[in-house]
């Protein structure tokens, strides 16, 4: 008798910070000090708490969805009990429960992390709503905005859990840098090199490089409504900086959203939110979301 196919289901996250990407241009061949016979590419993103439980973020209205399908299909054996099944959503403000250690940029905020075997689709909105392909990292870095595809499913390794597989990354505007443990930012550097009387000339544009000025300043509030407004054009076909432009709103001049209060994203008032890129309703409306307690489980595997 054959098997019945396997169901997945697939959302979007907007106005999300990407903090871990060193494995969206290079794949993983190692989990858990494991060499992997298969490629394993994968990014975590954050976004920030507004509610208790994250069933109830307005954020993850699309997610809610495909998990509410999920138990009504694959998982159905948690529908009545979804607090005892294993959730891909990792409470920042506890500790990882493999090294007991918490990262100062999760907390206050919900981290999901998608794999997939395939590498996925990564874009870059420059200001004006064009997208263009990310071959490498160039131009971007860890703390940045994107909006994410995810495709939920019921883990092949353990049946009581929900894995993400990462479709595609869309870089839409620069946010507040994310620096890990033991590392160090460029500006960190700049600012101390000018402190020991030490000014870099830096370096002069190709004819046919990343553009007439460098790449473009990255220094965004973290929280603010870069989201829509793109990075900034580039003057030379193929490259990622050029001169700082004043953003002209993404996606057909719209201004976008900014972050809203515990509501989603409210649209600003010079023009009316773009159509089709809301987050889907959860339900009725953005809670309550699924009816179990606090669920921080344990830090999403690959």
């Amino acid at each position: 008798m054959a098997s019945a196919q396997r169901q997945y289901e697939s959302f979007q996250v907007f106005n999300a910070r990407v903090v871990d990407m060193r494995h969206l241009w290079e794949p993983s061949r190692e989990y858990k000090g494991q060499q992997q016979q298969k490629p394993n590419y994968f990014a975590t993103i954050i976004v920030p708490k507004t509610v208790a439980h994250w069933s109830s973020e307005p954020i993850f209205g699309g997610m809610m969805q495909a998990f509410g399908k999920l138990l009504a299909g694959q998982f159905s054996a948690f529908q009545q009990n979804p607090g005892a099944a294993g959730w891909p959503v990792v409470d920042g403000d506890m500790p990882n429960p493999e090294t007991g250690k918490q990262s100062e940029f999760a907390v206050r905020h919900w981290l999901l992390t998608g794999s997939s075997g395939n590498m996925p689709t990564v874009e870059m909105v420059q200001a004006g709503g064009q997208l263009v392909k990310l071959q490498n990292r160039v131009g971007v870095k860890p703390g940045d905005f994107s909006m994410c595809g995810f495709t939920a499913a019921v883990s092949k390794q353990d049946a009581r859990r929900i894995k993400l597989y990462l479709n595609a990354v869309v870089f839409t505007g620069p946010g507040e840098e994310i620096v890990f443990a033991n590392s160090v930012s460029g500006a960190e550097m700049m600012k101390a090199a000018e402190a020991q009387g030490f000014r870099p000339n830096g370096f002069a544009p190709p004819a046919n490089g990343f553009g007439s000025g460098g790449f473009a300043p990255q220094g965004a509030p973290q929280g603010g409504p870069g989201f829509w407004g793109g990075f900034a054009p580039q003057p030379t076909p193929g490259a990622f900086g050029g001169p700082p432009q004043q953003p002209q709103g993404g996606f057909g001049g719209a201004p976008g959203f900014i972050p809203g209060n515990g509501a989603g994203f409210v649209p600003t008032q010079a023009a009316p939110a773009p159509a089709g890129f809301a987050n889907p309703p959860n339900g009725q409306g953005p809670g309550p979301g699924f009816a179990f307690p606090s669920n921080p489980g344990a830090w999403p595997g690959r």
